[in-house]
């Protein structure tokens, strides 16, 4: 034992014989001394030993091998050695000033915060049985002995996987309104999930979503399994009523599905982006210039094909060439990554093999009309990556603005560009050619402040849609368990002045008491509210339109709760920036790489994280 400043600290038995620095000032020699001989004389001037652990440091004549090594391998000594100064002399260095009585944070809570770190990076369980998560842990902590996989599996993560799972049940049970996204993804060549996540706007007006269920289902699944699979986590989490629309999921498998459970089925407006761009880069024309440019581009970054001088004089052209090569076959990013190689077209028009020029004219004019038919779409792409869901009453707009406006042929387009803009019609009226699907498009249009006046319906449609929105709107109101989150926005019925039979016979038919408060029937304030809704001035489109509602709700009492049911319709199966950029991939072969009894608890927990940081804040979730 040796004493310094009032503070006792255990010493390994035998290094009280070790030698200390004669001239030594610092602290820290109380920790620390050489072998020395039997009289006290220094053998081995490089290398110093702990009194504390026994271990041998080098030592070059100064303290900061002592003092890192107290920091990180015997923190409470150091912090009872340095006293007050502890925290101006380790400024910025993690957990400094803290331990003052136990040597390491508690098992308990360094435990729950490696199962946060294989929730919020959605790891596998197995990395803590790694090699290198262990020495992590052990500098970090050296006394931390991380439990294996499957404890921590069957006990941290289960009992965070129930904590959470008993929140959302108590909240999505009690929704009067919501919608599901399918998110059908491959596992494993013999494995397939479906994803089920619900969404909904809260009391606050906020767009919501939690997912739900990770459930395996048939590689390809048909109507009645997709139906069973989705009828059984719908009953399991009390939203089978609840639920009108469902997003996403495989065509008319999907449908079928989604009919049998008294749902509207609507396709994802991603997957339909995707597959009108790739009817564009498809055509034979573009697909060989692709390929002519993939060729140039491999040339000319390898050690044959480099040219210092060229790279020198044009500094980007080498990073849009590494940049084709990592993400030109990827269509969310192929029309930037062409646009930015167009730019430097005339130092890569003489670039090739012997002088030859591997692009030909015929070859850049294919690119530029593909960038050209390309363009209105990767528009559309970044518009929708905007919130993390993006609003269903986004698609009708954009979609007739693509079909007919910036895709419809010209007298002046190429045979390519005619092809590309006739192929990418084709696979977007493909998947929005229902009429169910579009009178929910114009539904969710007829209730955003933004697209209110319908100018891009036609008159017949714009009629068909306001009666259904009245009608709509009526059936919710009728709706008991719609009310319950609602503010009270009704006032109590008038007194009625008693009734005169006279004037009642000649004037009742003439002036009814219609308009009275209190005697409009439903459906009647459902017209007055759809009537002077759309005939007032269209908001801003950079106007959110939860937003507006939730400052409107009280004018619009019915249309609102309408409102709260469309405008929660997500217009994509999955968030947004996984399907228009790299997240996507990342996501896929993280989920790819989870062990499959661990599929369902993880990808909840990962996709439920910030809901549950709302949760615990207190924020409306309702």
């Amino acid at each position: 034992m040796e004493n310094q400043g009032g503070s006792t600290f255990s010493q390994l038995e035998g290094t009280q014989n070790l030698v200390g620095l004669g001239r030594a000032q610092s602290r820290y020699w109380t920790f620390f001394g050489f072998q020395g001989d039997a009289y006290g004389r220094i053998l081995d001037k490089s290398k110093i030993i702990c009194k504390l652990c026994g271990v041998r440091l080098s030592y070059s004549g100064n303290t900061t091998n002592l003092r890192q090594h107290l920091i990180y391998k015997h923190r409470c000594e150091y912090n009872q050695l340095v006293g007050a100064q502890a925290t101006a002399l380790d400024k910025g260095v993690p957990g400094a000033g803290e331990c003052r009585v136990s040597r390491a944070p508690a098992p308990g809570r360094t435990t729950r915060a490696v199962a946060d770190f294989i929730v919020l990076d959605l790891m596998p369980v197995e990395v803590v049985e790694g090699d290198g998560f262990g020495q992590m842990l052990g500098v970090l902590d050296p006394s931390y002995k991380p439990p294996d996989a499957t404890s921590l599996a069957h006990t941290v993560l289960k009992d965070m996987y129930s904590q959470v799972k008993g929140k959302i049940w108590e909240l999505v049970r009690a929704l009067p309104q919501c919608s599901l996204s399918l998110d059908i993804w491959r596992h494993s060549s013999a494995l397939t999930y479906l994803t089920l996540a619900v969404h909904y706007v809260d009391d606050c007006f906020e767009a919501q979503a939690r997912v739900l269920s990770s459930r395996p289902i048939p590689e390809e699944p048909g109507a009645e399994s997709l139906a069973e699979a989705l009828a059984e986590a719908a009953e399991a989490w009390g939203v089978r009523e609840s639920a009108s629309y469902t997003v996403g999921g495989l065509g008319p498998a999907a449908q079928q599905a989604a009919a049998a459970l008294g749902w509207t089925s609507l396709p994802c407006i991603g997957q339909a982006l995707r597959a009108a761009m790739e009817a564009v880069l498809s055509q034979p024309a573009a697909q060989s210039a692709l390929e002519r440019l993939r060729r140039m581009a491999s040339w000319a970054l390898a050690g044959a094909g480099r040219s210092e001088k060229l790279w020198a004089q044009e500094p980007l052209l080498q990073a849009h060439l590494n940049r084709f090569l990592q993400d030109g076959g990827k269509w969310h990013s192929v029309y930037a990554v062409l646009q930015g190689l167009l730019e430097h077209s005339e130092p890569l028009a003489g670039l090739g093999p012997d002088g030859e020029a591997t692009l030909h004219p015929q070859d850049w004019a294919a690119l530029q009309d593909t960038v050209k038919v390309l363009k209105p779409m990767a528009i559309a792409t970044s518009t929708f990556t905007k919130d993390p869901f993006p609003s269903l009453s986004l698609v009708k707009p954009v979609l007739t603005s693509l079909l007919y406006k910036h895709l419809v042929a010209s007298d002046w387009d190429s045979a390519l560009a005619l092809e590309a803009k006739a192929a990418a019609r084709k696979e977007l009226n493909r998947h929005f050619s229902s009429p169910e699907v579009n009178q929910a498009l114009n539904l969710a249009c007829a209730l955003d402040p933004r697209f209110r006046g319908l100018d891009f319906l036609s008159h017949a449609d714009r009629v068909e849609t306001l009666h259904l929105l009245k009608t709509e709107a009526s059936r919710l109101a009728e709706t008991p368990a719609l009310t319950a989150g609602l503010p009270d926005v009704a006032s109590p019925p008038a007194k009625l002045p008693k009734q005169d039979a006279g004037i009642e016979f000649l004037l009742g038919d003439l002036c009814g008491l219609h308009g009275a408060p209190g005697a409009s029937s439903t459906h009647q304030q459902a017209e007055q509210e759809t009537a002077s809704f759309q005939t007032s001035k269209a908001s801003a489109l950079a106007q959110e339109p939860l937003q507006w509602w939730k400052t409107h709700h009280t004018q619009y009492p019915l249309l609102a709760r309408a409102a709260r049911q469309l405008l929660g319709v997500p217009a994509t199966s999955v968030p947004a920036s996984w399907l228009f950029g790299s997240t996507g991939d990342a996501i896929h072969t993280k989920r790819q790489a989870l062990t499959p009894e661990h599929v369902d608890v993880l990808v909840f927990l990962h996709g439920n994280r910030k809901g549950s940081e709302a949760q615990s804040a207190g924020m409306c979730l309702a």
